[in-house]
């Protein structure tokens, strides 16, 4: 499910920002908070460090003798602020260089997709730093419920400096 459904939340995620101006993409809402821009950086930069840690993981052929789904419900509230352990440049981005940014974290989840399957990574783990072990084909859920929960943040800051 969460194979096709990362592609679909992708495009409803691009296409949230994709026609604004370049000056609103990068302007924050408050000193503290992120522009759209940092919130797309973040996004792709989350995906390759998910998708590389499962593609290690799968690659090392790490087994688990539990293999039990986490518990991912945290990316279900917005209200819940969570920290990110890397902080996106604030610097002025194009859309080139946020299309990039995608494009090449997306090569992440395709090259997982072509080398593996759900069945093929059956009882195999990996471990994140915020849910600890967890079956590595989760990675596909937890990159999608992120994306998810950026989306929302994404409409929020329009709201705000439209």
């Amino acid at each position: 499910m969460w194979e096709t459904k990362v592609f679909e939340i992708r495009e409803k995620m691009k296409e949230s920002f994709w026609d604004l101006p370049l000056e609103k993409l990068n302007e924050k809402p408050s000193e503290e908070e992120w522009s759209i821009a940092q919130i797309v950086l973040h996004l792709a930069g989350a995906e390759k460090r998910f998708l590389t840690l499962a593609l290690e993981s799968a690659d090392n052929h790490s087994n688990s003798s539990e293999n039990n789904p986490v518990d991912l419900s945290v990316f279900d509230d917005p209200s819940r602020k969570l920290k990110a352990p890397i902080e996106p440049s604030s610097d002025f981005q194009r859309k080139e260089d946020l299309a990039h940014a995608l494009e090449e974290s997306r090569s992440y989840t395709l090259r997982f997709l072509e080398l593996y399957t759900k069945k093929g990574l059956d009882k195999r783990s990996m471990h994140h730093h915020r849910f600890g072990e967890m079956p590595i084909w989760q990675v596909l859920e937890l990159l999608g419920k992120h994306e998810q929960r950026h989306i929302i943040q994404i409409e929020e800051v329009k709201r705000r400096i439209m």
